[in-house]
């Protein structure tokens, strides 16, 4: 161990506490360091190690176990050192030969470019003078050698043209390698920058030289998890497959760990809800604007041209009576349940351990693992709102286990089968919950309106509208099937407006204050079912009815 005298003669040590654990909170993470350090006689300070910017250094917490080891003090300061930039210099470097690669191809494209040119050159001699001779001894004449010529300035021009426009591209990427090799350049030169970090330091006693082991623990800001789901359908038994997401970026890599994941969280208020008075009272006035005292004369003169208006004298307000003060300005009621789960050392929530070391390094990408996989058994059947879409959803109604499942998304499987995603709310360990499992398009429903007719009324007499529905359900599938089938009829919030129920078959299940109905079948393979529901609103012929 490295000894330096401090005040009061204090040796000081070094520790190697690497991570051995990290619980993670929805909105946080509590890391877990342990090592262990050889502690002289009297009194020693262990320098334990140096946290990332992001823990809070209120957190700390450091124990000291060992054979007559006392801890007296932990002490964490804010410190700063220099570490090394370090760049990907190996994709620079592959941009620096990619664009070499350009260049050359770019210089052998001209290059080839110029030997058309040189070949044109050639051609047009020797055609030049194998014409002339032609001409000459009348085997051709002068519009061949026009055309001969013609034919030989396009191929030039055109070679030309594509001589600038190589060499344009040339220049481009001849300044983009300049540019490559600067950035090259400056990543290879060594640089430097100032991090943040805290210093965590413990002075222990001790009355002999003995080995001690020292665990460190603090939180940090930046870290998170999330669930996901999936969930998958075997005849009437459905695995669900119980994963986190897990994010950070708090300036430490977590290597290979032990993980846990934590659903206790804070909840909406810092400290405990308290609800303060509910008062109500007749509206007060409006505040009269304040006006500055006016001179005895200005006064006088003021009153009589506004005798009803309320003055303020001597630049004092009026007062206002206790009761009245407080009228109209009391907090609404709130809803202010409080956040209960079990489990935990506090009953504040659950810890779910990790099976397998997970490794998450601080690049802020999700990672996934496994939390639990379970089996349930699942009682099966449809529900259908034809009124707001013409199809049957598959659902499952399950009992959950021992956990307690997050809100989250989920993949929904049919045996191997992937058929699209749904959502699960917060469900408790042994609540019974709902899972909506894709639509069945063996499940036909079809919603029909059969009747719509208006009475007539005299003036001031009463008007009917006689409103009549009619639903078909269809199996399609071999075996019987259970739907449940929702409807309504609409609410009146006028007391001159009057809506009847006049026809209901079969009869539902259920009918509830909203005016939802429902209707519980069962069919067996290839069979259908109807139902019919009519109902009237009767209101006065001058009255105008919304909504309907």
């Amino acid at each position: 161990m490295a000894q330096e005298t401090e005040a009061g003669n204090i040796p000081a040590g070094g520790l190697d506490a690497p991570i051995v654990g990290v619980t993670v909170f929805r909105d946080g993470a509590r890391v877990t360091r342990a090592g262990k350090v050889d502690v002289p006689a009297g009194l020693g300070r262990v320098e334990i190690g140096a946290l990332p910017a992001s823990a809070d250094q209120s957190s700390v917490r450091v124990a000291v176990r060992g054979a007559g080891v006392a801890l007296l003090e932990v002490e964490v300061n804010r410190r700063f050192r220099t570490d090394p930039i370090r760049e990907d210099t190996t994709r620079l470097r592959a941009d620096l030969e990619r664009l070499r690669d350009a260049v050359k191809e770019l210089e052998d494209e001209d290059a080839a470019q110029e030997a058309g040119l040189g070949f044109l050159s050639h051609l047009s001699e020797a055609a030049a003078a194998s014409l002339a001779r032609a001409v000459g001894a009348g085997r051709a004449d002068y519009a061949e050698l026009a055309r001969m010529a013609g034919h030989l300035t396009e191929g030039t021009e055109g070679t030309l043209a594509r001589r600038r426009e190589i060499a344009a591209r040339l220049r481009t990427t001849r300044r983009e390698l300049d540019a490559a090799e600067q950035r090259l350049a400056n990543a290879q030169r060594p640089r430097t920058r100032s991090v943040e970090y805290s210093q965590v330091s413990a002075v222990v006693e001790s009355g002999a030289a003995v080995g001690a082991a020292v665990e460190l623990s603090y939180h940090v800001s930046g870290a998170s998890w999330k669930p996901l789901y999936d969930l998958a359908l075997h005849g009437e038994r459905l695995t669900v497959s119980y994963l986190a997401e897990v994010t950070q970026h708090t300036g430490e890599d977590w290597p290979q760990t032990l993980l846990a994941l934590s659903t206790a969280r804070q909840g909406a208020h810092q400290g405990l809800p308290e609800l303060r008075p509910w008062y109500i009272g007749r509206p007060l006035p409006p505040p009269q604007p304040y006006r500055a005292p006016a001179a005895p004369g200005m006064r006088a003169r003021a009153m009589a041209e506004s005798p009803a208006e309320t003055t303020l004298v001597g630049g004092e307000i009026p007062p206002v009576p206790a009761a009245a003060s407080m009228a109209g300005f009391g907090a609404p009621p709130q809803d202010l349940t409080a956040e209960v789960s079990q489990g935990g050392e506090a009953g504040a929530g659950l810890t779910y351990t990790v099976a397998r070391p997970v490794e998450v390094p601080a690049d802020g990408d999700p990672h996934k693992t496994t939390i639990a996989t379970f089996e349930a058994d699942a009682v099966l059947d449809y529900l259908t709102v034809p009124v707001l879409a013409a199809e049957a959803y598959l659902r499952a109604t399950v009992t959950n286990g021992s956990l307690l499942l997050l809100p989250g998304s989920a993949r929904v499987f049919h045996g191997s089968e992937f058929v699209g995603t749904t959502a699960l709310e917060t469900v408790a360990a042994g609540e019974e919950f709902e899972v909506q499992l894709g639509v069945d398009d063996q499940i036909r429903v079809e919603r029909k309106l059969r009747r719509r007719s208006t009475s007539k009324a005299l003036v001031g007499g009463t008007r009917t509208v006689d409103i009549a529905y009619e639903i078909t359900v269809d199996n399609h599938r071999d075996g019987k099937a259970k739907v449940s089938v929702h409807d309504h009829i609409p609410l009146s919030r006028d007391g001159d407006i009057k809506v009847r129920s006049r026809e209901a078959s079969p009869t539902p299940a259920g009918i509830d204050d909203l005016g939802e109905i429902t209707w519980e079948l069962t069919l067996d393979g290839g069979k259908s079912a109807v139902i019919k529901h009519r109902f009237t609103v009767e209101h006065p012929a001058n009255v105008q009815v919304s909504g309907l």
